[in-house]
């Protein structure tokens, strides 16, 4: 099975947006930490909606390991109030040098809608916009929800996604049937909106091994908060 290589994402600046609980903050964390291995990278913590599982959870860990993460000053907190770090400019400005930055961008239109704060200079930079879904979340049931809401979080922010990632998991519980069957799932979106899967996702210590899909694995760790 083909494995994704964050080395060929070309595009300096990768936005990863999505549906709240598909995952994507799971999702930019590990891509942040794989291409921490070959450039300098910056991961922007830019979720002013979900102040339980945020970026910013791995600032002190990453740094160690050269990977700058950046938050708003009330990220890990009740109190959430978007705005925009001078350090985001400074990260985009490296990015015209060759660093790598990663926004996590808030679930559905009110994160992506802060965006707009910073849309002429991202412009100028030309991202890589992913849109991460999951075939098991309520709301996302079905491709045609997901495109829905897909479009809802475009005209939000003002860009246009570029490619989508299967983040489809059921949590703990995940198996490799649960990925495998959401398949047919990832391409009927891919076909509604033209859109290639860049990768599809899994947990490392997933149950049963490894799944067979006809998409790029990326293979990850599990970032999110343990209750217990």
């Amino acid at each position: 099975m083909e494995r994704f290589n964050t080395e060929n994402i070309k595009q300096n600046v990768i936005i990863v947006t999505g549906h709240f609980g598909c995952g994507k903050t799971n999702v930019s964390v590990n891509l942040a930490e794989e291409l921490g291995k070959y450039y300098k990278t910056y991961l922007i913590d830019y979720d002013n909606v979900n102040p339980y599982f945020r970026s910013a959870d791995v600032k002190e860990e990453f740094e160690k390991k050269g990977i700058e993460v950046i938050a708003s000053d009330f990220a890990n907190s009740n109190v959430d109030i978007p705005s925009v770090s001078p350090l985001v400019y400074t990260a985009l400005t490296k990015a015209q040098d060759g660093a790598r930055v990663i926004f996590d961008v808030g679930g559905d239109m009110l994160g992506a809608v802060s965006l707009g704060f910073l849309h002429d200079r991202l412009t100028e930079l030309q991202p890589l916009v992913l849109y991460v879904f999951s075939a098991y979340r309520p709301l996302t049931d079905s491709p045609e929800k997901a495109y829905e809401i897909m479009r809802e979080i475009e005209s939000a922010c003002g860009f246009k996604v570029n490619a989508l990632v299967n983040n489809s998991n059921l949590g703990a519980d995940t198996d490799i049937k649960d990925i495998e069957d959401s398949v047919s799932y990832a391409n009927k979106l891919s076909q509604l909106c033209g859109l290639p899967v860049l990768f599809t996702s899994y947990i490392e210590d997933i149950a049963g091994g490894e799944p067979s899909v006809d998409t790029a694995l990326f293979k990850m760790k599990n970032r999110t908060k343990k209750l217990f």
